[in-house]
Parts: structure tokens; C-alpha cells; sequence
């Protein structure tokens, strides 16, 4: 696995994703923000030993990514155009959690093709 898989997030990912739901869905947000108290992953060689590019497996439901995405997208279209790093950073925060979204929909798919 590495840092490149869709499943896996740094903790400043994580938490700008948190502070960005928190007003558009506050208990989406703090489930969001829970996975910054697992365990993160072991660093790669060559990462950067600072707290905040650790990184966590992300263990959510189809239905909680659909949500932060919808969030995200949400969020994005608030900020005004005096906010419009917070709207960058969305946009970036909504990539990531669409290439996850993506990764479960090929999977599912995967695990649905008849085998003969």
C-alpha cells in the first residue's frame, strides 16, 4: 500500500476536510475527524516525520464518502469570492474523496462480474 491509494489520507488532509463539513454537516465532520485518533500508517521512507503528513486508512461507508463529497461540493459553492482559497482548497479536498468514491465504485463492480 502507499500514499498514492485512494483509501489513504494525511492528517491535514483530514482535518481541513473536518473544518470544511463542520459547518455543513457537523457529525459527518467529526466522524471525519475521528480517523485522526487511529493509529496512523508507518511512514514511507523519505516521508517528511512531522505529525501532520501522517496518514490513515480510511474506513468509511459508500453513503459517508457520498456525503463528504456532497459536503465538500456544498462548501465549495458557499465560499465567496473573497474566500477563494477556501474554495481551492475544497476543490483539492474534493478530488481526493472522488478518486475514493471512485475506487469503491470500480470494487464494487469487481466483486459483482459473474464468475464462470
Amino acid at each position: 500500500m502507499n500514499h498514492s491509494d485512494p483509501y489513504i489520507f494525511s492528517r491535514g488532509s483530514l482535518k481541513l476536510t473536518y473544518d470544511l463539513l463542520r459547518k455543513v454537516n457537523p457529525s459527518l465532520a467529526l466522524t471525519v475527524r475521528n480517523i485522526n485518533s487511529l493509529s496512523p500508517l508507518p511512514k514511507l521512507e523519505g516521508d517528511v516525520n512531522n505529525e501532520i503528513t501522517d496518514c490513515f486508512l480510511i474506513d468509511l461507508d459508500s453513503f459517508q464518502v457520498r456525503a463528504v463529497v456532497e459536503g465538500l461540493i456544498k462548501r465549495s459553492h458557499l465560499a465567496s469570492h473573497d474566500d477563494s482559497g477556501m474554495k481551492v482548497v475544497a476543490e483539492a479536498l474534493l478530488e481526493d474523496w472522488l478518486a475514493l468514491a471512485d475506487a469503491m465504485v470500480d470494487e464494487l463492480a469487481e466483486d459483482q462480474k459473474p464468475s464462470f
